[in-house]
């Protein structure tokens, strides 16, 4: 997290929330609606959203929660950020909602095949971004899920909905780059050709999304083995295709006033 999402993630501590199933959790005020969770049987529990009214407006069932009030459209009051966790450890699906034009959720994250790394205000514009991550390629191209190539990306607010601003900041998905090159590195050194399918796709994805695929690929070409470059060559199109039109995997975006939704399959059959 960094400072801007931290102002938030403060704020949060003071007022009770991010706290876990079992702890005493003491009914918040957010605006005009209440922030609270009852619980259902031994191991779950309902986190609700109240209204004036003592109508309860937005329900999550989960094992275990976190929640924060973080600033994330650029005006007053601080949009709700829940992080709902269907087995303690497990992932996180990630929920975020609006008091602007009435309570609203806008945007849901299927921890499933994604998961939130941080919030941040990237361009210091007083918003903060949705720094995540995504595993597609692994269920379309078969690899091992113990070597998942992961692809960072970055959601920012129009003022509308949520959109991909990955390419706006190329020095946040370089580290993502370089972590997947230097693992290529490794897996060559080490002739495990798995990882080096793997970290390869890695490499060459997050290369895509800041407009760098072309020099990626033209390192691989020159630098990889026969045997990974041909891989390679076999399954670009599949793996560009995976990237360009299969989003589900990645990230759902909503603005739902119902909850729960259906979230896409992420298989390895690729529905």
């Amino acid at each position: 997290m960094m400072k801007r999402a931290l102002k938030g993630l403060a704020l949060a501590a003071m007022v009770g929330l991010g706290v876990s199933i079992g702890v005493d959790f003491q009914p918040v005020q957010w605006g005009a609606v209440g922030l609270r969770i009852d619980p259902i049987d031994k191991t779950t529990s309902a986190f609700k959203i109240v209204g004036a009214d003592n109508v309860v407006k937005r329900t999550i069932v989960g094992q275990d929660f976190q929640a924060y009030f973080v600033e994330m459209t650029g005006q007053q009051p601080e949009e709700l950020w829940v992080r709902a966790f269907t087995q303690k450890g497990g992932a996180a699906t990630d929920y975020f909602f609006t008091l602007e034009g009435g309570l609203r959720n806008i945007g849901v994250i299927d921890g499933k095949g994604s998961g939130v790394t941080a919030l941040e205000d990237l361009d210091e514009d007083g918003k903060a971004e949705v720094v995540m991550f995504g595993t597609p390629l692994t269920f379309m191209l078969g690899l091992k899920q113990s070597q998942s190539p992961f692809l960072t990306s970055i959601l920012s607010w129009d003022k509308l909905r949520f959109y991909d601003a990955t390419a706006k900041f190329p020095k946040r998905v370089r580290t993502t780059i370089l972590f997947h090159f230097y693992d290529f590195l490794r897996a060559v050194e080490q002739n495990d050709v798995e990882a080096q399918k793997a970290s390869a796709l890695g490499y060459y994805a997050n290369s895509l999304q800041i407009g760098e695929g072309r020099i990626a690929k033209a390192w691989l070409m020159r630098n990889a083995p026969k045997d990974l470059r041909r891989w390679l060559l076999d399954n670009e199109s599949r793996m560009v295709n995976t990237f360009y039109t299969y989003p589900g995997c990645r990230v759902t975006i909503t603005q739902t006033r119902e909850l729960p939704i259906d979230f896409p399959s992420c298989t390895k059959e690729g529905r």
